[in-house]
């Protein structure tokens, strides 16, 4: 079976629509902690990936083109500050060039990958529950919302919870974060 990588490499766009389907909200993510604008964000997220789709055969594994996504949405968002006359302190622009802010974000991006995959892998009504915990909705609010009673609400959440700890194992904890 070949890895989307290697259909991408070999011009399958449809392997590439799934894979930007599947990285395009990760870098919207990452690119707005950089530019706080959803528009610019989405613009730099589609430009990096189009990089990566030109430049298709220069990669052979997932790291390497995480890397290169990663880098390459950095680097235009640090163009778009440098250019734009909003940029007020440019100590933070510097904060942002530096590598240890690139992996810390980098870290940040691929734990909430991880947990959002877990997490569509629930089934329906747990994977509902779980997504309106995590915007902050109360099981009163959610049971309300969902035309069921509070105690469904909470025994559903503690079966996704339970669900969400053995496919996550010892990154269980990251969900806390989230």
């Amino acid at each position: 079976m070949k890895s989307i990588l290697q259909d991408i490499k070999s011009g399958n766009k449809a392997s590439f629509r799934e894979f930007f389907e599947d990285f395009y909200p990760i870098l919207c993510s990452f690119a707005f902690k950089f530019l706080r604008s959803k528009d610019k964000s989405e613009d730099v997220a589609q430009e990096s990936l189009v990089k990566y789709w030109e430049r298709r055969g220069d990669f052979d594994d997932m790291k390497s083109v995480k890397n290169f996504l990663y880098v390459t949405t950095r680097n235009q968002c640090l163009n778009m500050l440098k250019q734009s006359k909003r940029n007020e302190d440019l100590e933070q622009l510097k904060t942002m060039e530096s590598e240890s802010f690139l992996k810390e974000t980098f870290l940040d991006q691929e734990t909430f990958h991880m947990v959002q995959k877990a997490i569509s892998e629930l089934p329906h009504r747990q994977r509902e529950i779980i997504e309106l915990t995590l915007k902050g909705i109360r099981n009163p609010q959610i049971a309300l919302q969902l035309n069921i009673t509070e105690n469904t609400v909470k025994t559903t959440k503690r079966n996704a919870f339970k669900k969400l700890r053995e496919v996550l194992k010892e990154n269980y904890y990251l969900l806390l974060m989230m």
